[in-house]
């Protein structure tokens, strides 16, 4: 999986928070509904990032661990959570989310944002909901998002430009249908702290994962029962999921 540089890290933090606050309390309201969740507030954040969805869950008194490959956003996620993470209600420590342990165990854990699609094989995947599944509690839940084939064709193709006082980010993207991956080239400069401009190229990858080989991993890997669904209505399972450009699967312990 990999791992991003301080100067993306601090794009990341600037500009990609958006979904995290948008689906967050969509997952926290489905999870409070559980018998789980109406007493056990606690979350795993898998592929933490920048801590934004982190962020909306401690304001609503979960205790957090974040795990990122990436210490330039964890160290973004350790400051905009600083408060917490100095009270004992957060934590953030560097981890591979296709193989890792943590510390307790969890009621709620969730990867946001395509994150799971950065993995490079079905393999590194199955990895993945084993380490969850060791951290999640009986009957607790496991909430992700993943780009489909017809959204990595839709979005990951093409060139677009943006420019302001922050930053300017140049994204060249295709989807290539002989290795069944989007890529995504992004490079240009970002505004630092100390009011100069620092240069970032990162290369990002999509990894096409078919929604029932997805469903059958995690029925591999013990989760008793997993449903996909639109970012929109979390609760309502849907038949065609390879539809959608993206769908959340919401797998239960």
């Amino acid at each position: 999986m990999q791992a991003y540089g301080e100067a993306f890290a601090h794009v990341y933090n600037l500009r990609w928070g958006g979904f995290a606050r948008q689906v967050a309390p969509r997952i926290e309201a489905l999870y409070s509904g559980t018998d789980l969740g109406k007493e056990e507030r606690s979350l795993l954040d898998v592929c933490c990032g920048t801590g934004q969805l982190a962020a909306c869950f401690l304001e609503r008194g979960f205790r957090v661990t974040g795990i990122d490959l990436s210490e330039a956003m964890l160290a973004h996620a350790r400051r905009n959570n600083a408060s917490q993470v100095n009270s004992g209600q957060a934590f953030f420590r560097r981890a591979d989310a296709a193989h890792f342990k943590v510390v307790g165990r969890f009621g709620l854990a969730v990867s946001t944002f395509d994150a799971l699609n950065h993995l490079p094989d079905e393999q590194a995947l199955a990895g993945c909901f084993r380490s969850v599944h060791a951290a999640v509690l009986p009957r607790g839940l496991f909430i992700f998002d993943l780009n489909t084939e017809s959204g990595l064709r839709r979005n990951w193709n093409g060139l677009s430009v943006t420019d302001d006082e922050e930053a300017m980010i140049v994204t060249r993207g295709a989807y290539i249908e002989e290795e069944r991956r989007g890529v995504t080239r992004l490079s240009g400069f970002v505004r630092m702290e100390d009011g100069g401009y620092s240069r970032f190229e990162e290369t990002v990858y999509n990894v096409v994962f078919p929604l029932e080989k997805v469903r059958s991993l995690l029925h591999e890997c013990g989760w008793s029962r997993a449903y996909f669904a639109r970012p929109a209505d979390l609760a309502a399972p849907i038949t065609d999921p390879e539809a959608e450009p993206r769908v959340f699967v919401v797998a239960q312990r």
